[in-house]
């Protein structure tokens, strides 16, 4: 092979590492932002440590949300935090036959 074709060799080989490393890692961001920017008051959400409540407030300026936990129970929490919305609970979720187990 000569020396072109080496260049071009790690050329193409640089590209396809960027495509494979940082393209994925682009997409994921902006599908989060995308997400972040939708949620509203009244969503039901899970934070990344596992806590489940409906979402009171979101300050973007301090990145901070609101989390209603339980009735009386509100909670700050980065926004980052949060990690999903919950769209339904699964039908016949109780959640006292969960503490039985």
């Amino acid at each position: 092979m000569n020396a072109n074709g080496e260049i071009l060799w790690w050329i193409f080989i640089l590209g396809l590492s960027v495509l494979f490393i940082f393209v994925p890692q682009w997409l994921s961001r902006r599908k989060r932002a995308q997400r972040m920017a939708s949620l509203q008051p009244g969503d039901r959400v899970v934070t990344i440590g596992g806590f489940v409540g409906t979402l009171v407030s979101l300050d973007p300026e301090r990145e901070r949300a609101c989390l209603r936990l339980a009735e009386g129970v509100e909670v700050e929490v980065l926004s980052a935090a949060i990690s999903r919305t919950i769209v339904d609970e699964p039908s016949g979720y109780e959640p006292d036959a969960m503490a039985g187990r």
